[in-house]
């Protein structure tokens, strides 16, 4: 027999390697579910800069400082050779640094000296930040008439913040989320924006759900699905469990938990595998595992 070429040889053994990769990423891209991870949710906001300025138009006599602490949480500010009336302005920028949405409560200041400072500043009550967001704020300080005049008086402005809960939400919760951001009754938690961000998210790694349109199209979408009627099939049912899922995943609310034994991903695979091979029988087990997980909080 004669003897195979050893280019050739070479050749084959190529093609080979180059065949089995290429169906080994359609299998991931394109036959299989694809899900990429996620980090643990981590809240951190932080001063990210801070500029000062005063009143003093002729006089040139009070001054004004800040320095953000080098954790970034506080601003450290000094007022000194300050005079009655004189008005001193520490200008802020705070971003959220972390990985999942902060509920930005306030802005404390601790001052020590409040017969000689009187200070106020920006209300932040109600503020939500998407990861990356930044907010602007200022504090005012007044120097009261008690005030000794060549005097040093410092203060901090501090952060404070509630950070998501970090466990799954039931299908209730998230139908809330988007009736409330269609201007419906709810209660919102979940900012508008980063509802949006979840489900292009999903559109772009589920093979099942896919929320195309407007910010309200795709809301009403995922409201759809997430209300099916009492009568509905088990499919529209598991639709609407899975995608509560999907959404929990993406806050970042399913990390160390297990239902019945399977991580949220592993039932998410498992769900949307059944869905599109129409395992119709296995509906209700998928069902329930997804609505037990959900219910995990």
């Amino acid at each position: 027999m004669k003897p195979t070429n050893p280019k050739i040889f070479a050749l084959i053994i190529l093609a080979i390697i180059a065949l089995s990769i290429i169906g080994y990423s359609y299998a991931c891209n394109n036959g299989g579910i694809h899900i990429d991870c996620y980090c643990q949710p981590n809240c951190d906001l932080k001063f990210i800069s801070v500029t000062t300025g005063d009143n003093e138009v002729i006089k040139d006599v009070g001054k004004v400082s800040a320095k953000i602490s080098c954790d970034g949480y506080t601003i450290n500010a000094y007022v000194t050779n300050s005079y009655p009336c004189y008005e001193a302005y520490i200008n802020y920028t705070i971003q959220n640094k972390g990985t999942c949405p902060i509920h930005f409560d306030s802005v404390t200041i601790i001052n020590p000296n409040p017969e000689a400072l009187a200070i106020t500043t920006t209300n932040h009550t109600c503020t939500w930040l998407s990861p990356c967001e930044t907010v602007k704020g200022t504090t005012t300080v007044h120097t009261l008439e008690p005030a000794q005049q060549n005097g040093q008086y410092t203060f901090q402005i501090k952060i404070g913040v509630t950070c998501q809960k970090e466990y799954p939400h039931t299908i209730g919760f998230w139908k809330n989320q988007f009736s409330e951001a269609l201007c419906k009754s709810g209660r919102p938690q979940v900012p508008a924006s980063t509802l949006l961000t979840y489900l292009n998210q999903i559109s772009s790694q589920s093979a099942i759900f896919k929320f195309t349109g407007t910010q309200t199209q795709k809301f009403q979408q995922a409201l759809n699905i997430l209300s099916p009627s009492t009568h509905a099939s088990m499919e529209a049912k598991l639709k609407a469990q899975l995608l509560a899922l999907w959404l929990n995943y993406m806050a970042g609310w399913t990390g160390g938990y297990k239902y019945g034994g399977k991580t949220a991903e592993q039932i998410i695979q498992g769900s949307e595998n059944a869905l599109l091979n129409h395992q119709t029988g296995n509906y209700e087990y998928w069902k329930d595992l997804c609505d037990g997980f959900n219910n995990l909080g």
